[in-house]
Formats: structure tokens, sequence, C-alpha cells
């Protein structure tokens, strides 16, 4: 399903050149659950965030169902993304003047999908991540692993591909972290989505398919 070739991506810095990917190349099929673990500053997230196509590569490609996402025009490439792919952050990323249903729905009210059609998925899915009861209350008033199930929530309401997290449980206690990654595994085999989580847990990368380890920019074990 998703495929990288050669993948590169460099920063400049006081026009120094600073290179982060040194050409990864890999293939994840559909459904499959995969870690990508290393040190700080390996990588790692420079390269979820190419394949989310968040960032673009200074070389190299990213194809899910053989297209070449970057072949996409910017307008193009965020209606795919906003369809396809689901993000979960270490860091919310919640509106705060909005709701738990209204952050929820924001993906769907993006695509078209009609407000009534919208609020009943989005509360559908709160449900789900046992939130029912929480669906008019905002970030503020919810704790961090309540914020969590809100973002997993609105990163599964257009039943994406994939869905890409980075460092999802960085910020919960272990209770909650469990919570968090059961209903991760939940999704993926429910709607066979593929899930690619960046991590330093290595119990958490124990519970996936497969690791991806980067080190120095580059692939050490796949």
């Amino acid at each position: 399903m998703i495929k990288a070739i050669a993948l590169k991506k460099s920063f400049f810095l006081d026009k120094r050149e600073i290179t982060v990917l040194k050409g990864i190349d890999f293939t994840i099929e559909t459904g499959e659950r995969i870690a990508i673990c290393g040190e700080s500053g390996a990588g790692k997230s420079t390269l979820l965030q190419i394949i989310g196509s968040l960032d673009k590569p200074s070389s190299g490609s990213v194809s899910f169902s053989g297209v070449d996402i970057f072949s996409h025009s910017e307008q193009e490439l965020a209606k795919w993304r906003n369809t396809s792919l689901g993000f979960v952050f270490q860091f919310h990323h919640l509106l705060p003047e909005f709701s738990a249903l209204e952050n929820v729905m924001t993906p769907a009210l993006i695509k078209g999908i009609p407000m009534p059609e919208a609020k009943e998925m989005a509360a559908l899915l709160l449900q789900k991540v046992g939130l029912g009861e929480r669906l008019r209350h905002k970030p503020g008033e919810l704790s961090g692993g309540e914020q969590q199930r809100v973002a997993l929530a609105r990163a599964l309401i257009m039943q994406p591909k994939a869905v890409l997290a980075d460092e999802p449980t960085g910020n919960l206690d272990a209770r909650t972290s469990d919570e968090i990654v059961d209903l991760l595994l939940e999704c993926n085999r429910e709607f066979n989505t593929t899930l690619l989580l960046v991590t330093h847990s290595q119990r958490l990368a124990a519970q996936m398919d497969r690791t991806i380890l980067i080190e120095n920019g580059l692939i050490l074990e796949l």
C-alpha cells in the first residue's frame, strides 16, 4: 500500500546543509501495524511527516496504492490527505474553542458531508472511544487521556486508509497509554487501517507487526 523509494531530506541552517534522511526504502502492506523507532534526532518524525504529505522530501518518492502522492497539486493533496489519512500527535492539536463533537466532525465538514450526518458520525465515534457523555465538553474540560481519545476519533472519522501517530502515548500515564493503544489496535482490526507509529516505547513497538529502526537517517532494521 505504502512504498518509499530513496527518500532523502535535508534542511539548511546558516547555509549549512543538514541531512536528516539519507536514502530510505520500505514497503508497507495494507492493514500492517508498523512501529518507527530510533533515538531522538534519528529522523523518525521527519519520515512520518513526509509519509503523511505534511512535508516534502528533498528527493525520492512516496506512493500510496501505486500513485506518487507528490504528483498531486497542493489542493489535490489536501483533499487526499483529509480523506485517506488520520493523524494522532503527542500534543493533541484540538481546537480549544470547539467541543469534542465539533473537533471530531471537522474533517467530515471539510469533505462536504452535511452537518447532521457529520454530527452523527462524530457522536458514534466518541461513544466508541468511551466519550459518549463528553460530547459537549471543550478540550480544556477534558483530561489528557480524554483529549487523546478525541484526537483519535477525529483521525478515524473519514475511515482513513492509514493512521499516522507520532508518540501518541508520550504524555500519558501507563494505564491511559494502554487504553489508547487498545483503541488503535481495535480500529486496525475493525477497519483494516494501516498503522504507522513513531514511538520510543519498546512495549508499544512489541505490539506492532514489525519495527522500522532508524539511526542517523538510515534504516538499520525492517
